[in-house]
């Protein structure tokens, strides 16, 4: 009597039980055997993973880039006279040069900071500004800190890596102050970005 071939889908179902049967015999297994106690042990290995996460927020919610502005004032001698929007406005100027005065505007932002990294550091950069010359240098523009995340230099011209914990969230408020000898800058609106970066190791 001849048996008819085996097919190969059932050749191929075959192989594929042999291999599961074989992957299960790699499983650690033991066995006791004897008189009194006898015991069998058998040991499996747990893993978890945790993805590094770092989060920054610096001022206003979602996307918004916050911008921060200042304005000069500017005072006519002798008799402190504050110059109005218009042309051909009459003063009496005797001749000495004019009081520029910096703005005392303090900017207030919000700040909060997370990672669950061993190690949670922020930076800042600045970018260059638009015009390049004529204007407030980076230097000009200190920030006081309050709370548990530090800015990255007590002034935007000298920008430092500092660190926050992991694992607890870091907030306050950053307040940016403009100082510098605004009598010296040349009339014009200057801008600039920093950019703040927040790393975890």
């Amino acid at each position: 009597m001849t048996r008819a071939p085996i097919s190969r889908n059932l050749q191929a179902l075959c192989l594929a039980g042999l291999a599961l049967a074989g992957a299960n015999a790699m499983a650690e297994s033991q066995y006791g055997s004897g008189t009194g106690t006898i015991t069998a042990q058998a040991r499996v290995n747990l893993s978890v993973t945790v993805p590094k996460l770092i989060l920054l927020r610096v001022g206003s919610t979602d996307t918004t880039i916050d911008t921060v502005t200042w304005a000069s004032t500017l005072s006519i001698p002798p008799v402190p006279t504050t110059p109005v929007t218009g042309n051909n406005t009459s003063v009496d100027w005797n001749g000495a040069a004019p009081t520029v005065a910096p703005a005392s505007t303090t900017n207030t932002l919000n700040v909060y900071a997370w990672t669950n990294a061993g190690a949670g550091t922020i930076n800042c950069a600045m970018g260059t500004w638009a015009p390049a010359a004529g204007g407030p240098a980076n230097a000009d523009f200190t920030v006081a800190t309050t709370g548990t995340l530090p800015h990255p230099g007590a002034n935007l011209g000298a920008c430092a890596s500092t660190s926050f914990p992991s694992n607890a969230v870091a907030s306050g408020t950053w307040a940016y102050t403009l100082g510098g000898t605004p009598a010296g800058w040349v009339a014009g609106t200057y801008t600039n970005t920093i950019t703040y970066t927040a790393q975890g190791i």
